[in-house]
């Protein structure tokens, strides 16, 4: 028997029996080796770290189950490579689980914003309604035909300053009135579909 077998077999006598020494020079023979092949899956050096650190913790816990030094060193690239995998599995089911999180948020924020808006408009036709019938086309020429003041006022034969008054003066009753209802955020959210 050559020099390495003897010691292999006597650090491996060694460790099956408990010796922590023996754990420490295995643990120095394979840190190194078994962290970089971690590092190959996992980018993020901690992750690579904790893996490596959780395989040795396994190894001592086998201690007794090991016939030779080869199988230790299979032992712990396979054990790498498995932890490895379920935390890159367990990463994706993560990551997956919050994008379907967030989605669902996004999707019922904007069902609620589309709610709040619908509400909002119908209350906006309402206050319309109540508006002088100069009041209305203008508001039916900005709103609907999405028509500029300048525009309105060439259409109605009125100066453009008359109907930018006009225009603030709807604003003003519309917010005044959208107030007593809801809050000013949600009034602000719906001010620009009126296109003002």
């Amino acid at each position: 028997m050559n020099g390495t077998a003897h010691f292999e077999n006597e650090l491996l006598h060694r460790f099956t029996t408990g010796d922590p020494n023996a754990f420490t020079t295995l643990y120095k023979q394979y840190h190194q080796r078994i962290y970089f092949f971690a590092k190959t899956f996992l980018p993020a050096r901690q992750d690579a770290e904790d893996i490596t650190a959780d395989t040795f913790t396994k190894l001592w816990n086998r201690r007794d189950t090991f016939r030779s030094i080869a199988a230790i060193n299979s032992f712990l690239h396979v054990t790498a490579r498995n932890s490895c995998f379920d935390f890159l599995r367990h990463h994706k089911v993560k990551v997956e689980k919050q994008a379907e999180i967030l989605r669902q948020m996004e999707l019922h924020n904007n069902t609620e914003l589309q709610q709040t808006k619908e509400e909002l408009l119908k209350l906006v036709q309402q206050e319309v309604k109540k508006m002088s019938a100069g009041m209305k086309k203008i508001f039916d020429l900005s709103y609907n035909e999405g028509l500029t003041p300048a525009e309105i006022a060439e259409s109605l034969k009125l100066s453009v300053q008359t109907i930018s008054n006009q225009k603030t003066s709807l604003l003003k009753t519309l917010k005044r009135a959208l107030a007593q209802v809801t809050s000013f955020f949600c009034i602000l959210s719906i001010v620009p579909l009126l296109r003002f």
